[in-house]
């Protein structure tokens, strides 16, 4: 059998304020019954002190306790005005004690019945100056509360009190009972209101968890644009903000991959329709086989070829599956080297590139070489697509605080500031330049930002000063202490 969180959380709620409403009636019933015996036996205390006042002019004036011994009328009398205790049946206790009849007697020192007060807990005792047992039941001294009864500051006699452990009167305890019954009420409905707040207070906090399962369903089914509405600042509002967040990222990853596979589909339809249709006509005698035409068919190859290749690596990249062996290398050396590599090809297409290193300091890099070639060669070979005869290549590096910056800006033509942003994004080309001629797929920027990210860099896009795009590429440099010269 399984529980809603509803009911677990409706459950804790009634359980804890449960607990509490009952630790309050046991600590106030334990202390409304110890206050209310003290003020009980401070209540007696009083009249006990009154009567020991009475018991002093008494042996004053008798002179002597043997009046007051032999008359026990006396002594009841003396009970009932300061104690209030009422004073025995007349048949009892008619005549001096020594008279009576030892079953009388003997009826004395029984044991009340069941439930009512007993003798010696609700009368006094009278002790002389030596302690001696006077009136009452011989008790163990060290279990009675004495005062002493003084005449001119000399002590005659003691009265002694047996303390109560319980109440004894019938109106105090019928008081007590009474305020019992009320705290036993009071509980209750502290309990009902607690379990009529638990209620809702659980619905409350459960509320937000539902919609957030039944989102999470239409998420599995699918439905990216679900949202949660948000009331709330807490917890369960900060997780419906992640909820919607993740949905907005699915909503978006989505589009991305509908969009990212629609792209590879027309990129890869255009070289295979393209081979097709020379292939068909050559076949069909309407195109010769020579040289020319193998050329054109070998160049469709080499383009679906690299497109294939971009989308392996790009792919490898993404999943992390690309191998970086990472080394202390120095950057600028490397970029000297594809510069060079790439001079014949920028004549050839009437451009020129400079080099600014005005460093004339190594720049050490953890890096992988490999990787960091191929972020320039295709840097070189962007430039060499689209950018316009006459024209040219700037090329400076810097560092800022402990980072190297390395900066290509060409010429002619730019990219407006709309299209800067979605440059890095796949398959992506300016709608200026999207033209076969060029050979470009849209993948090579894609492929520079996560090799850039793979290094702890960035890489951003800006104008040229020159008329063209810039491309600014910020990579970590080694600290001073594992070897770097800058």
């Amino acid at each position: 059998m399984t529980f809603s969180i509803r009911s677990k959380l409706f459950s804790i709620l009634l359980l804890a304020t449960g607990s509490v409403v009952l630790c309050m009636y046991l600590v106030m019933s334990w202390s409304f019954d110890r206050g209310f015996l003290n003020y009980v036996h401070q209540q007696e205390q009083q009249k006990y002190q009154s009567l020991s006042l009475a018991l002093a002019q008494h042996w004053q004036k008798s002179k002597g306790w043997q009046s007051l011994n032999s008359n026990r009328r006396q002594w009841d009398k003396l009970l009932s005005q300061h104690l209030s205790v009422p004073p025995p049946m007349p048949d009892v206790l008619s005549g001096p004690l020594t008279q009576r009849s030892p079953h009388l007697n003997n009826a004395f020192q029984r044991e009340p019945p069941h439930g009512l007060p007993h003798e010696s807990v609700k009368k006094p005792l009278l002790l002389d100056k030596d302690k001696t047992m006077l009136i009452g039941r011989a008790l163990d001294l060290e279990l009675l509360t004495l005062y002493s009864i003084q005449v001119n500051d000399q002590i005659v006699g003691y009265l002694g009190q047996l303390p109560q452990q319980t109440l004894s009167d019938e109106l105090d305890v019928l008081f007590v009972q009474q305020q019992s019954q009320a705290f036993i009420l009071v509980a209750v409905v502290m309990v009902i209101i607690c379990m009529m707040a638990a209620l809702p207070a659980a619905a409350h906090l459960v509320k937000p968890i539902r919609q957030l399962g039944l989102g999470t369903q239409r998420l599995i089914s699918g439905h990216f644009d679900t949202l949660i509405a948000i009331n709330r600042h807490d917890e369960l509002g900060q997780l419906s903000k992640n909820f919607n967040t993740l949905a907005n990222t699915l909503k978006q990853n989505e589009g991305a991959r509908k969009q990212w596979i629609a792209d590879i589909s027309h990129e890869l339809r255009t070289p295979l329709a393209i081979l097709k249709a020379e292939i068909e006509a050559i076949q069909d005698g309407i195109r010769p086989w020579t040289t020319q035409a193998l050329t054109s068919l070998h160049n469709e190859v080499e383009h679906l070829n690299r497109l294939i290749n971009d989308l392996y690596e790009l792919s490898m990249s993404d999943i992390g599956a690309l191998n970086y062996q990472k080394e202390k290398i120095d950057v600028l050396a490397i970029l000297q080297d594809c510069l060079g590599a790439f001079t014949s090809e920028f004549h050839g297409a009437g451009l020129s590139q400079c080099f600014d290193n005005t460093l004339n300091k190594t720049a050490f890099v953890l890096a992988d070489s490999d990787r960091i070639k191929q972020l320039f060669n295709n840097l070189l070979k962007n430039t060499l697509r689209y950018t316009h005869a006459p024209g040219q290549l700037m090329v400076n590096a810097t560092i800022v605080q402990g980072t190297l910056r390395i900066q290509f800006e060409d010429s002619l033509p730019g990219v407006s500031e709309s299209e800067r942003g979605h440059l890095f994004e796949r398959l992506y080309r300016v709608e200026a330049s999207r033209n076969r001629a060029s050979g470009g797929a849209g993948l090579g920027l894609s492929i520079c930002q996560n090799i850039v990210n793979a290094h702890s860099g960035s890489i951003s896009a800006q104008a040229s000063h020159y008329g063209g795009l810039g491309i600014v590429i910020s990579l970590p440099l080694m600290h001073p202490k594992k070897g770097n010269t800058v």
